[in-house]
């Protein structure tokens, strides 16, 4: 019961200075504002690199390895099934094929806009030689938008990635026409028949979006390809022959990438697989050398990034709880020192000095708790503003309850800690020599 007097007591104290409440509060809410903030965009990031990770920790990449450039990669029209005949293929998923062209800016740069580092928004043309194995090695395809088709293979047709829509939906749109331009020199048109849904991302999820990913059938991309390597045409700003594709060597089934996806889902496991494979495929192809393309080791070291910012949080945590309960011990130090007049009274009237104590800190806790709710409101705010600032794609921010919660927990220590001396100095008082006014 004198628990409960005590705390009402606390509580009807608590604001009654206004100005002194106002300053812990502000300083307390400035903190809890840095803290929510910085620890909702770290979430965020950390949820695209668990979804990344999951998906694309066991797929790898094989092209040829003295390839001047990817789309410069000419393999063997059979690797797909020489990979399944590899002695581990029980580790793996599926297998495709696929060819890419040279990155383009295509006719858009306007509408596009520019990467975080001020270069045109690229355009990566990605052919596809069988849709159903794409779609089982990567997730982008897996779904699509009401009113969306799959490409047919024989036809001039595309799909195109959400996040290019969404943008700009009056010229990306289901049946309109999208112009590749490659080389600055060599326009192919395809019509849109499919885009991806928005809750997909793929490859797509990267922290840094620099191109978008726009998807047709292998004869597309083989077409285009072609035409570039022609000894007959001086059309073009720039022959492809100079960059060191060989066109005697270049056939209609020709793919120039090849991608593996595994069961695996450790990083140096996927490693050690991907060095058996490579080695029977040289001995398959004599002459041959491949590289390959693998995510898990730069997956890995992304992991190892993300637990360095977790102890970097921990350590602005505590940076936070000590600049916090700096700012609460000396707006409760000028409170208290306006009260001894009424402490002196207290005492003299039956109070020990444990239950000043106790309400002195509970009054700071529950200005605490003030200062937590104001900063949450002001982190919200916060991380809007700055996900209209930041380019798409570069990160967003996700506010969990144990953020929250962590949030309030931490006002609350600077609550305590910052209530505690000022309750010593305020129990500290002798009434007999306040009140004679010594």
């Amino acid at each position: 019961m004198k628990i409960l007097k005590l705390t009402g007591f606390a509580f009807k104290n608590a604001f009654r200075r206004k100005i002194v409440a106002a300053l812990a509060i502000t300083g307390i809410a400035v903190a809890i504002t840095m803290q929510v903030t910085i620890n909702s965009f770290i979430a965020g990031m950390d949820e695209t690199f668990n979804d990344i990770f999951s998906e694309l920790v066991g797929t790898f990449q094989i092209q040829e390895s003295n390839a001047p450039a990817a789309f410069a990669s000419q393999l063997p029209s059979n690797i797909t099934d020489t990979i399944m005949d590899f002695n581990r293929s029980e580790e793996i998923i599926a297998v495709a094929s696929e060819q890419t062209l040279p990155s383009t800016v295509n006719n858009y740069t306007t509408i596009l806009g520019k990467t975080l580092f001020g270069t045109p928004m690229g355009i990566n043309v990605r052919g596809i030689e069988d849709l159903d194995l794409f779609m089982e090695v990567y997730s982008e395809l897996d779904e699509l938008t009401e009113g969306s088709e799959y490409f047919n293979a024989s036809l001039n047709e595309c799909i195109i990635p959400y996040s290019l829509y969404e943008n700009n939906s009056e010229v990306f749109d289901i049946g309109k026409t999208f112009s590749i331009l490659v080389n600055t020199s060599y326009s192919y048109d395809v019509e849109i028949t499919g885009i991806t849904s928005s809750e997909l991302g793929g490859m797509q999820q990267s922290i840094m979006v620099t191109g978008y990913d726009i998807y047709v059938p292998l004869q597309v991309s083989q077409n285009i390809l072609t035409e570039l390597l022609r000894n007959d045409t001086t059309s073009h700003f720039l022959h492809y022959e100079s960059r060191g594709l060989d066109s005697t060597l270049f056939s209609n089934t020709s793919t120039n990438i090849v991608a593996v996806r595994t069961s695996i889902t450790n990083s140096d496991d996927v490693g050690k697989f991907i060095d058996e494979l490579v080695g029977y495929l040289e001995e398959q192809y004599s002459g041959m050398e491949f590289s390959t393309l693998s995510l898990a080791s730069a997956l890995e070291t992304m992991d190892d990034l993300m637990q360095t910012q977790n102890v970097v949080m921990t350590v602005v945590s505590i940076i936070i709880v000590i600049s916090g309960s700096m700012g609460v011990i000396i707006a409760q130090l000028v409170g208290v020192e306006s009260r001894s007049k009424e402490f002196a009274i207290l005492k003299a009237t039956g109070w020990k000095e444990g239950h000043i104590i106790y309400s002195v800190i509970v009054e700071s806790v529950i200005l605490g708790v003030v200062g937590s709710i104001v900063g949450i409101l002001l982190a919200l705010g916060a991380i809007n503003g700055l996900e209209t600032m930041i380019p798409m794609g570069v990160m967003s921010a996700i506010i969990t309850p144990g953020i929250i919660f962590t949030a309030i927990g931490i006002a609350m220590t600077i609550g305590v800690l910052g209530g505690l001396y000022p309750g010593i100095r305020a129990s500290s008082v002798r009434p007999m020599e306040v009140l004679q006014g010594s």
